[in-house]
């Protein structure tokens, strides 16, 4: 069936080849349907990471007095 999502082609050792498979047996899917669902949610983490870095960044630089309690805020 053609597709218009795009292809990559992913040299990988004999053991992550093993385990891809026995995972996308397990989970009823295609290897490609796994590798894409993994890369994605790789992805999704790495962007996480990035922005609780910009987060405690910014945080770690805020000045306590600047601060507003939870119940203040939501009163």
């Amino acid at each position: 069936m053609p597709t218009l999502k795009k292809r990559i082609q992913i040299p990988v050792e004999d053991k992550t080849y093993k385990e891809l498979k026995r995972l996308a047996s397990k989970r009823e899917v295609s290897m490609s349907s796994l590798a894409m669902a993994l890369v994605e949610e790789a992805l999704d983490l790495q962007e996480d990471i990035y922005f609780s870095r910009i987060a405690d960044e910014r945080l770690s630089k805020l000045k306590e007095s600047k601060l507003i309690s939870h119940q203040n805020a939501w009163k």
